[in-house]
């Protein structure tokens, strides 16, 4: 029998802090991308640009009932990971690690800061164990129709 695969990821994410040029806002960030996965070439460049910020401790929790959401996101051409974050007087202070875009999304609507990267390869095998071991697709659905004709018939008098 097959070990189900974990459901929980740690990680570190790597963050560059940049001094911005617009005068209301203090730091331009974005998420290089997460240890495992980023070798020391992609490190050295992205420090050239400004300030390393390393997140440690950070877990990457999944869900069976968001199966269809991170199969969409193996799918897509550039798997990603996201990290959602709240700024307090502009520091960023980690809220959730996702590889789920729809979750990603619905922080973002709300205001809060939303940062992505490239996923990195052991994390899309993991990911991927994850999303063989539990997605089950939905059964298409044909849709009835309605007769219109007959609705309109009642309505002309």
């Amino acid at each position: 029998m097959l070990d189900s695969p974990s459901d929980q990821f740690a990680v570190t994410a790597v963050l560059l802090r940049k001094p911005s040029v617009n005068r209301w806002v203090k730091n331009v960030w974005s998420l290089v991308g997460t240890l495992p996965g980023l070798d020391q070439s992609t490190l050295t460049k992205a420090s050239e640009q400004g300030e390393l910020v390393y997140l440690t401790e950070l877990q990457l929790i999944l869900h069976k009932q968001h199966c269809d959401a991170y199969y969409l996101n193996l799918m897509a051409e550039q798997p990603k990971v996201y990290l959602v974050c709240s700024q307090d007087a502009g520091e960023l202070a980690p809220m959730l690690m996702t590889v789920d875009f729809d979750q990603a999304a619905a922080y973002m609507e709300t205001g809060e800061t939303v940062l992505d990267a490239p996923l990195a390869d052991a994390l899309c095998v993991w990911l991927e164990h994850f999303v063989v071991a539990h997605y089950i697709p939905a059964a298409p659905k044909k849709r009835k129709r309605r007769k219109w004709h007959d609705a309109d018939e009642g309505e002309a008098t």
